[in-house]
């Protein structure tokens, strides 16, 4: 009986999952039937499936817990009720995709229960580092702000454009920074200790930048080596100009400095493992 290939995308929010999974569904992968679609920062899509979207927001609710995913926190394990309710998910698009996979950064928070319902699938970590996380989530809050008062008129829309706009960005660095790297540090760290426990073979960890200049080398491992069915198409055909946005130094709104200290070590750890760096090593050995 031929198994079915899964292909699992993870990685924190804002690291490039979405384009990534773009990426891949544009090279053929099945990622989803309904897909979560745009928003503030995302204008493609999110390319989230919705089956495996709400059942994580679910999860997390039902433990009191933020369903957005933004959290440090682990949500604990799951009952048997709630593992055949996702192994029904798996086994509903087994039956209608030999090849298929899914993207949610929740998923970072359930790698132990996917260890046990999928153990033969493979993993996409998309990998972006921390600074660029805090800087691209906090951007996101301050478009937010901003399209709130966009269509205000009269003493919000004055109030906003002369008082409002200039604080705010410093405003949302100063609160935010440090809960961001806690909340990057807790999903790569979880991706870290998931990996460390798969066959080497079924992960691949890649900066999403990287794609750029190596997304024929990525599809090939994909194809080649995991022997998934695509149909190759540029990284450059989704990636536009501008869209990886420059990072702020987010070191001197973090007050407890031993977290950088931990999120360099993470990040360090999981770039060794980075698919780039062992091409070149496999070159030079050639």
């Amino acid at each position: 009986m031929v198994k079915n290939k899964i292909l699992i995308v993870t990685g924190m929010h804002r690291s490039g999952t979405s384009l990534i999974t773009q990426w891949l569904n544009r090279c053929g992968l099945h990622v989803g039937d309904e897909l979560l679609g745009a928003g503030t920062g995302n204008d493609e899509g999110h390319f989230e499936d919705l089956d495996f979207l709400d059942s994580h927001k679910a999860l997390l609710k039902s433990r009191r817990m933020s369903d957005n995913g933004f959290t440090a926190n682990l949500p604990g394990p799951l009952s048997h009720e709630e593992k055949d309710k996702l192994r029904d998910i798996i086994a509903y698009k087994n039956g209608f995709n030999p090849e298929w996979g899914w993207k949610d950064p929740r998923t970072c928070l359930f790698l132990d229960v996917y260890k046990e319902l999928v153990p033969d699938a493979f993993y996409f970590v998309v990998l972006r580092d921390y600074q660029s996380v805090i800087s691209s989530l906090v951007s996101r809050m301050y478009k937010q702000s901003e399209q709130k008062y966009a269509d205000k008129k009269g003493f919000a829309a004055f109030f906003w454009k002369h008082f409002l706009q200039k604080k705010k960005m410093e405003k949302l660095r100063r609160k935010h920074s440090q809960r961001f790297l806690q909340i990057w540090i807790a999903y790569n760290q979880a991706i870290l200790q998931h990996i460390k426990q798969l066959p080497s073979f079924n992960y691949v960890v890649a900066d999403y930048t990287a794609l750029i200049d190596n997304d024929r080398f990525v599809y090939d491992f994909l194809v080649q080596q995991w022997g998934f069915t695509l149909a190759f198409s540029a990284f450059k055909n989704i990636y536009k100009d501008g869209q990886i946005g420059r990072a702020f130094d987010s070191t001197s709104y973090i007050k407890d400095q031993t977290l950088i200290h931990k999120a360099v070590y993470i990040e360090e750890s999981l770039r060794q493992q980075s698919i780039l760096n062992h091409s070149m090593e496999s070159r030079v050995a050639v």
